[in-house]
């Protein structure tokens, strides 16, 4: 563990050095996510670099003079005075932000649906019920990655969920936490990539769907659905089932323990059976209060309420663009944290003093994850505004050897790294979604092909960063260091992004 330290404290004073030759050489654009992921590895901390990386960037930004869109009302203020306006103009501007907004509370309203169901005992008994049938360490962990691919709606929902379900399953059976993080990690958010229904393919879908001059398929018939347009891409999101893949060989022990998920293993088994013997919870659950609210979740979050007849009436249809266009996961958890809150108090499963305190508990939980959501929101505009994406596509029209085979990789390559950097990756698929289009018909590449592996990228950087959302959410269910489990699990990610790279070479040439 010492060495492993050492060298990440290594790895981190050398993306130090790197961010302040970035500075001297007036690359600047560069600067915030060279300090924040130094400090972030130095450290093994999330809030603090990004809010070091977000006040770095805002002074390189107001040094530079800002500009009447990032400083309104700073334009002729001296430094550093002007900073302050730019800082504060950034967060007004996220406040107003829909995007932001929809992920603030779609992770509160998790947070505070996985807790009332915790509070019922529900998804401790599906742990008692899957305690029953879970004999083997080996099987603890096979449930744990077959039960995820259950919770495909959302990686939100999948973290939260199956990390709280099989947390004390795992726990009796010696599994690391940063091990059971790790088989959440596989599969969380590449799942929800390559399934036709879920937030993730709608979002990107709809950014597809809305190219200037349309899509065709190969039988040039027009693309306009978000749905269908993203079905295209998903045999080319190689990252997603390269990490499925990997995923599969390490619960059924085909591939061995890396360093860091080898030392957390060795620790754990006096630790956490010493914590599970000395905890007894006197609440005897039913699986129904688990099952019946996700069941609601999952019908709300694909359907409309049925009083839309709009959706309901005569123009109802069965194919999969009608019956799953409607996907919303924010329409989903808010419906299902109403039913829970009135089925546990009417049917008196819970009392209203404990439903309410947990409902506001599980609000609270999240509050770590909102400012971490929050900072990297500011570090993702004031990186706009220093012109990070302007600076990597300048730097791209440079390369010689970017052609109709090389492209695949590039954009999977670069993507990956920028989303890894920034923790941003619906953001930096909704920016570049019109660039790759408009670079793979210049070198004539295969479309499908580059948009899944700007997919792909978008996929490996939010599961590789270490203050990703989804790191984040991942750590609290699993309740286990987030930073720890960011570095225990990056060997992995690279495994996949050195295996996807070739994919994404080969598949170039041939298609």
């Amino acid at each position: 563990m010492k060495s492993m330290k050492s060298v990440s404290t290594i790895i981190g004073v050398a993306l130090l050095f790197l961010a302040a030759f970035c500075y001297f050489i007036n690359w600047h654009a560069l600067v915030p996510a060279f300090t924040v992921l130094g400090i972030a590895i130095i450290t093994r901390k999330a809030l603090e670099p990004l809010i070091i990386g977000c006040a770095i960037g805002f002074v390189l930004l107001a040094k530079q003079g800002g500009s009447k869109e990032w400083f309104p009302e700073g334009e002729g203020m001296i430094f550093p005075l002007n900073m302050f306006d730019g800082l504060f103009s950034s967060i007004a501007r996220d406040a107003h932000d829909q995007g932001l907004i929809w992920v603030i509370l779609v992770c509160i309203l998790y947070g505070a649906f996985v807790q009332m169901v915790v509070a019922s005992g529900g998804i401790k008994a599906v742990g008692k019920y899957s305690e029953r049938h879970v004999k083997t360490k080996k099987q603890s962990l096979l449930m744990t990655y077959w039960l995820s691919f259950f919770f495909f709606l959302d990686d939100y929902f999948s973290a939260l969920s199956v990390g709280n379900t099989m947390r004390p399953i795992t726990d009796k059976f010696g599994v690391s936490r940063d091990k059971l993080a790790l088989v959440l990690s596989f599969v969380c958010v590449p799942l929800t990539i390559i399934f036709p229904i879920s937030t993730w393919t709608i979002f990107y879908g709809t950014q597809i769907a809305a190219l200037k001059g349309g899509v065709m398929d190969s039988t040039g018939h027009a693309i306009t659905s978000p749905i269908e347009a993203f079905m295209h891409t998903i045999p080319y999101n190689f990252s997603a089932w390269i990490s499925l893949i990997l995923g599969g060989l390490v619960v059924y022990g085909l591939f061995p323990d890396l360093k860091g998920i080898k030392d957390a293993e060795n620790a754990v088994v006096i630790e956490e059976k010493k914590e599970k013997l000395n905890k007894k919870d006197k609440k005897e659950g039913k699986m129904v209060y688990f099952i019946m609210p996700l069941l609601i979740l999952i019908f709300c979050t694909i359907f409309p309420y049925p009083w839309d007849f709009n959706y309901w009436g005569s123009g109802f249809t069965f194919s999969m663009d009608y019956i799953f266009g409607s996907i919303d996961a924010l329409r989903g958890i808010a419906t299902a944290c109403v039913f829970v809150y009135l089925y546990f108090l009417i049917f008196k499963i819970v009392d209203f003093h404990k439903i309410s305190d947990n409902f506001v508990k599980g609000l609270e939980t999240i509050t770590f994850v909102l400012a971490v959501l929050g900072f990297t929101y500011l570090l993702k505009d004031v990186q706009n505004a220093l012109g990070f994406n302007e600076f990597v596509a300048s730097h791209l029209e440079g390369i010689s050897w970017l052609n109709s085979n090389t492209l695949p990789f590039i954009v999977f390559a670069l993507v990956a790294w920028i989303c890894w950097a920034t923790g941003s990756n619906w953001g930096i698929y909704a920016i570049l979604v019109p660039t790759t289009a408009i670079l793979s018909a210049q070198v004539h590449a295969d479309f499908w092909l580059t948009q899944g592996a700007l997919a792909s990228g978008t996929v490996w950087g939010a599961a590789a960063c270490f203050f990703s959302d989804n790191r984040v959410l991942t750590a609290q269910s699993c309740k286990v260091d987030m930073m720890k489990h960011g570095i225990s699990q990056f060997p992995y990610q690279l495994i996949i992004f050195v295996a996807s790279s070739v994919v994404y070479l080969i598949a170039g040439f041939i298609l």
